[in-house]
């Protein structure tokens, strides 16, 4: 069974990169606006991997909003017990909260995150923003969510999937058997979807978008196995609205790589934990 990857927003778990300037690695999209992210720096680096460890670095010595870099050293099972042994259903029955459970996986009203550069392979359900429709109260306003220059392999769904955010997904690489759908468009999400590959032999593009209760959806130049993906064709033969209340070039500066061969080019050298920085 394929494990669920959850973004857990406002914590960043990189491996570090190699060096380079701090020009090179300051942050992109979201993650730049307001106040910024300094990425853990001044704060404890820790290595880990179990899930007590990660809890206990996610707590930081009673601290847990300080600055901290966490390294995370293999894989780490959700299902694991604090002495490492793997939990089964049996273990889960008694006591059993759905609202505890859930609240493992990020926190409510996160806001101005940036994921950059990174891998996710080889997973069903990859990536959620906003845990829930009844969650408005809290998620209305924030959730607001980069994705530049990511590599998606073997993703079946949720690519990502997005409630109530303003969600900018910019020169992301999507390659594997067609998903069941990449982009989910949530409850008052408003996702803008730019010059993004998909690679997908056999699929078509309209498995790239999947409305699950939005009302509109943008893309910009995205392609479909080297052509022109048509996404908000797709989008409105779901019903949606192609206004989608924003525009990522009025909230932050950045810079789209502009052909299919150069985002798969830059994407495949440097997404992913241990490769070099580069700058596009």
């Amino acid at each position: 069974m394929r494990r669920a990857a959850v973004l857990l927003l406002g914590v960043c778990l990189p491996w570090p990169a190699p060096a380079a300037s701090a020009a090179e690695r300051a942050p992109v999209g979201w993650a730049s606006t307001g106040t910024g992210t300094d990425g853990g720096a001044g704060g404890r680096t820790w290595t880990v991997d179990t899930r007590a460890e990660l809890k206990a670095a996610l707590a930081n010595d009673g601290d847990p909003t300080a600055p901290k870099v966490i390294r995370v050293v293999g894989d780490i099972s959700g299902h694991e017990a604090d002495d490492g042994s793997l939990l089964g259903e049996q273990d889960y029955a008694p006591g059993y909260d759905l609202g505890k459970y859930m609240s493992c996986f990020g926190e409510d009203g996160s806001d101005l995150v940036t994921v950059s550069d990174s891998r996710f392979d080889d997973h069903d359900k990859a990536l959620l923003i906003g845990s829930g429709d009844g969650r408005g109260e809290r998620d209305r306003g924030h959730l607001k969510v980069t994705f530049a220059r990511d590599l998606f392999s073997g993703i079946v769904q949720r690519a990502p999937r997005v409630r109530f955010g303003q969600v900018h997904v910019v020169n992301n690489v999507h390659r594997g058997r067609a998903p069941l759908y990449a982009l989910g468009v949530g409850v008052e999400s408003a996702i803008f979807s730019e010059r993004n590959v998909f690679r997908c032999p056999g699929g078509r593009p309209s498995a790239v978008v999947a409305d699950y209760g939005g009302e509109r959806f943008r893309d910009t130049g995205s392609w479909f196995n080297g052509r022109p993906a048509r996404l908000n064709d797709v989008a409105s033969g779901l019903g949606l609205g192609s206004d989608v209340g924003w525009d990522p070039a009025d909230v932050y500066d950045y810079r789209a790589l502009t052909s299919p061969a150069a985002v798969e080019r830059y994407v495949l050298r440097h997404a992913g934990a241990g490769r070099p920085y580069g700058r596009p």
